[in-house]
């Protein structure tokens, strides 16, 4: 059925990008997530082959969906669909955006992506440093998995730059994480100018032995208030887009939850 989905997409020319959930489980950073999450280019054009895709799918409309515009889809709302069960699979629930948080340009992703080889097809999927930004959301259960997406676009690198290095450290928010990547990156990280904690982190990356609990202690209290600056972040930029929410549903223009697309 999400085969189906996406062959739709492909023979009507979607311009789209897989993100969230199942693209950090293609780049090995997650292991299970519920539902389908695209990007689509707001255009109208695409929008409306977008729609037709979902019709073809007999898909139906899900809660809290204003009506699928280009407006709309610039000013950051969230599109969300169900595609009935069949006899051999459940529902899917497919979640829609044309402008994800901290992102203005379809364009500039698309050309960062790379194409997957899936069970469902070929699938454009979003880049992993554009991923890491599209995760850095409210849940603390994100932290981790931005922490491994971040691992990972470093062996993806034969020799990582140090802009790369340095990106690698700044969305890494665990303590387990950053020693492995110290460890690992030790030579290309020796040269580059580190804040006094990082370097003494560095410096103590010398083997696989933990480090000391009281570095422990400071690398993971700054990692913590990282991050909650982040979620808070996160949370001012939704409040804006939950209130035209509001204002909508309060209008009666949100589209029926359970109706046809």
């Amino acid at each position: 059925m999400i085969a189906n989905f996406f062959r739709h997409l492909e023979q009507r020319g979607v311009r789209y990008l897989l993100i969230s959930g199942q693209a950090t489980i293609l780049y090995g950073a997650a292991t299970f997530s519920e539902d389908i999450d695209i990007w689509v280019e707001p255009d109208d054009e695409n929008l409306r082959r977008l729609l037709d895709s979902l019709r073809a799918c007999a898909a139906v409309y899900y809660k809290l969906t204003p009506p699928v515009t280009r407006e709309h889809a610039e000013r950051g709302h969230g599109f969300h669909f169900v595609i009935p069960s069949s006899d051999k699979e459940p529902s899917t629930f497919l979640d829609m955006m044309g402008r994800p948080p901290r992102f203005t340009s379809f364009v500039e992703a698309t050309q960062s992506g790379r194409v997957f080889e899936t069970a469902w097809g070929s699938i454009p999927v979003i880049g992993i440093q554009a991923l890491v930004e599209i995760k850095k959301t409210q849940r603390p259960e994100d932290y981790p998995i931005i922490s491994r997406l971040a691992l990972a676009f470093l062996s993806e690198k034969p020799n990582p730059t140090p802009a790369e290095c340095l990106w690698a450290i700044d969305n890494v928010f665990a303590v387990g994480e950053l020693r492995r990547l110290m460890l690992r990156y030790r030579a290309e990280l020796a040269d580059l100018t580190l804040s006094p904690l990082l370097a003494r982190a560095l410096d103590a990356s010398q083997s696989e032995s933990d480090w000391p609990p009281e570095l422990e202690d400071e690398i993971d209290s700054w990692q913590q208030e990282r991050a909650s600056r982040i979620r808070q972040a996160d949370r001012r930029y939704w409040r804006t887009v939950i209130e035209e929410l509001r204002e909508l549903r309060k209008n009666g223009s949100l589209m029926l939850e359970g109706a046809p697309v």
